[in-house]
């Protein structure tokens, strides 16, 4: 879809000035961040090498990520261009000034017929797997939103399953850990060692399970419904049970070669080297983010069903016509005339389908048909949103980006407290102290970074996730628009008339139609939707119908002034069939004045000489069948 500048605006807003004036506001701050860092090097090039260069990474990396945020916000808070051809087309436009459209359409002309005439919206498709289905029978309206909001609806839905099944797998594999340590040799150590392993483990799935999500507004998200199935929470369930099992196997196995000192040794240090995780609090962290997006998701979801009244109604309307003119008027004068009246901010309408048979309907009692299917421009409509889109809109977009500063803090501090591990190290290599000491300088506080930095990781992931989810509801812009369909069929009749014509002179002959034709018009005030991006392709977007109400007055004033520019151009026919009897009656009246007064020049009229001059060039029925013969025509008898 080209942008095509007018200077008639078609006042569609830019969505996302809020959503790119708080990103905006987190690149400044880190790129601040950045160009401070970048401004210790140099003092610290001269005391503290190591950590200049750490000072450089840290500072590049802030540079580069709020430069990017900075950019991309502020991208969104400029002027929001579109063209004169926005939005997408519902199908395939076929109309004669239609411009060159790329983006991708979810319908085509006989499934916008088979909506009006149906009085169904194909657009709702029906869940598949049983995942998907139990999402919807909790959520029962979730079938009449955009593809975009059910996939990232059903996505959160699994991430939530899965959570709670590992959670569940986890209290089922320590409580599998427990039973297997009972009663053996070393049971303490071991449950201690598969208990960490066990936290690890949760901890890293988590994770990964809700710090991956891809673009909800993907062109895959856009155009297909996902399927969600079940073969991950087989697996989370079969993990939970096995692998628990294997690794308590696995260790007993382990502590059984051990020598006795090195069992000892072992369990001396055990207790010093548990304090070394941070599983607990980043499982905590994980569980509070992961809840608090799914909440703001749910809301979000839950105000926006609610957003558009769903309706499959369709306007109706269905007559017989009989005018003296060609069938090919129908659909020229509907198009050319009628339907380029109805016309919004003088935009071309959308034709969908213009086929029809009328052009060869030159034969007595011809049969015809033809089908059109026009949209008018569609008109942006703003929707009165629930206070409750509102705030979790505009809340999940701050929060989102304030856990992505936070998160962008904890890396900084994180990787500059590595700095003090490998001083650390070096302390303790040049001295002697024992493995307790070494634990409380080194180890300890290395794990505490390792915590920030895995916390930093996750808090950066869940930002990223929740500003996708709410840039989701940020995006979506509503229309309405009037679509028309009409099928006409009938038959054609043909006859010759005479114009000008008199005993004395040649005829002028001209073929005169006219047609006797039914038809069936359908109409439908249509509610639809799209996703604006930012970008140049802002609105280059499939756009999904949402609702079909009755327009009654639409079809009937299309219908109406169909029928009137038919009774128009029927009564100039009339008067001109009227005006030629009165010529063939002032004629007649003529031609008798002449025969009372003998006086045929004086009238105008052919003179008795010119008429006979006239017959005696008329063939003879005997002549005809000589040239008949000669033809060849006779011997055919």
């Amino acid at each position: 879809m080209a942008f095509e500048y007018g200077a008639q605006k078609l006042n569609i807003r830019n969505p996302f000035r809020f959503e790119g004036l708080v990103r905006s506001i987190r690149g400044l701050l880190l790129l601040v961040i950045g160009v401070y860092l970048l401004i210790q090097i140099q003092p610290l090039l001269g005391t503290d090498k190591p950590r200049a260069w750490m000072s450089l990474v840290i500072g590049g990396l802030f540079v580069v990520g709020g430069l990017k945020a900075l950019g991309g916000g502020l991208f969104q808070v400029m002027r929001f261009f579109v063209g004169r051809a926005a939005p997408a087309s519902l199908a395939k436009n076929v109309a004669r000034e239609a411009v060159n459209e790329r983006e991708p359409t979810l319908y085509n002309a006989k499934m916008l017929h088979n909506m009006l005439m149906s009085k169904s919206n194909p657009t709702f498709v029906e869940p598949l797997g049983w995942f998907a289905r139990a999402v919807h029978s909790v959520f029962p309206n979730l079938i009449v939103t955009p593809w975009p909001i059910r996939n990232v609806a059903q996505n959160l839905a699994m991430k939530l399953t899965k959570s709670l099944v590992a959670i569940a797998a986890f209290l089922v594999a320590t409580l599998v850990v427990t039973m297997v340590f009972s009663g053996t040799e070393g049971a303490d150590v071991g449950s201690t060692v598969i208990s960490l392993i066990l936290q690890a483990s949760l901890l890293i799935y988590l994770g990964l399970l809700w710090v991956k999500l891809g673009n909800p507004l993907s062109r895959s998200n856009m155009t297909s419904l996902g399927n969600t199935t079940s073969k991950g929470l087989a697996l989370v369930i079969i993990g939970s049970i096995a692998l628990p099992i294997l690794t308590a196997q696995g260790w007993i196995a382990f502590w059984d070669n051990m020598h006795p000192s090195s069992r000892q040794d072992l369990a001396i240090m055990m207790p010093l080297f548990e304090p070394v995780f941070r599983t607990g609090t980043l499982l905590t962290l994980t569980l509070f983010c992961a809840l608090a997006t799914a909440a703001i998701a749910t809301v979000l979801i839950k105000a926006r069903i609610r957003l558009v009244p769903i309706a499959t109604s369709s306007s109706e309307m269905n007559n017989s016509w009989r005018f003296d003119l060609h069938p090919r008027q129908i659909f020229t004068t509907l198009r050319d005339l009628v339907l380029m009246q109805k016309r919004q901010q003088e935009l071309p309408n959308r034709v969908y389908l213009d086929s029809n048979d009328t052009g060869d309907a030159n034969r007595e009692n011809e049969q015809f048909n033809g089908d059109m299917l026009v949209e008018i421009q569609p008109l942006v409509e703003e929707k009165e949103e629930p206070q409750s889109l509102r705030w979790a809109r505009a809340g999940g977009t701050v929060a989102a980006q304030v856990i992505l500063f936070i998160g962008a803090l904890l890396l900084w501090f994180g990787a500059d407290r590595i700095m003090d591990h490998v001083y650390a190290l070096d302390q303790i290599q040049a001295t002697r102290i024992d493995v307790a000491q070494a634990f409380n300088l080194l180890f300890i506080p290395a794990g505490n970074t390792a915590a920030l930095l895995l916390a930093s990781l996750l808090l950066l992931g869940f930002g990223r996730t929740l500003a996708r989810i709410c840039h989701l509801f940020w995006a979506e812009i509503f229309f309405k628009s009037n679509l028309f369909d009409l099928h006409c069929e009938g038959t054609v009749m043909r006859a010759t008339h005479y114009r000008g014509a008199d005993r004395h002179s040649a005829s002028s002959e001209q073929d005169v139609f006219s047609f006797d034709a039914t038809y069936f018009a359908l109409a439908t005030e249509a509610v639809s939707s799209t996703f604006a991006v930012s970008g140049q392709h802002n609105l280059e977007q499939p756009r999904y119908l949402l609702s079909l109400a009755p327009c009654d007055g639409f079809i009937n004033s299309v219908m109406g002034d169909l029928e009137e520019q038919f009774r128009r151009r029927n009564e100039e026919i009339q008067n001109e069939k009227q005006a030629d009897r009165e010529q063939r009656l002032d004629y007649i009246r003529q031609e008798q004045e002449a025969r009372r007064t003998g006086d045929m020049t004086a009238q105008g009229l052919v003179s008795p000489e010119r008429r006979a001059s006239l017959e005696a060039d008329v063939v003879t029925s005997q002549d005809r069948e000589k040239i008949a013969r000669w033809e060849g025509d006779a011997g055919d008898n």
